[in-house]
């Protein structure tokens, strides 16, 4: 247990928000890689749905790192949603071996803004729930 009235660490809020918001985008576009092999899912639906997925995933990570955050609430936010879509850029960029479009790049930049933004709205605004409120002072 803490004792301390200290906040937590970046990396402490940062990592595993980052790490929710990577885990649900990978899930969201390995279920729509299953729709795309059963053919449920067209070929032309495929950027705007992996966007949307991007965009979700984001929005977990914004969402979880706004809860566990102290102050500063809505650039935490913003910062993991900005990590989730870095680290799916490099990884991108460095599996695959073609030049970068700077148009798409962009759209999804400005996606992932938009997401991590409005979740880090909604966990800044819910409240906390007390934890030692049958303790006396």
């Amino acid at each position: 247990m803490r004792k301390t009235n200290e906040g937590r660490s970046p990396a402490g809020i940062l990592l595993p928000s980052a790490a929710a918001g990577l885990l649900t985008t990978l899930f969201l576009m390995l279920v729509g890689a299953v729709f795309v092999q059963r053919g449920t899912l067209e070929e032309g639906m495929i950027a705007p749905v992996a966007l949307a997925f991007l965009a979700l995933g984001c929005l977990a990570a914004a969402f979880i790192s706004a809860k566990r955050a102290s102050g500063g609430k809505f650039f935490w936010a913003l910062g993991a949603g900005m990590l989730v879509f870095l680290i799916l850029l490099v990884t991108g960029a460095a599996l695959l071996d073609q030049p970068a479009h700077i148009v798409r790049v962009a759209i999804s930049l400005l996606c992932a803004l938009a997401a991590s933004a409005l979740g880090g709205l909604a966990g800044a605004s819910m409240r906390k729930k007390k934890r030692y409120s049958h303790l006396k002072k």
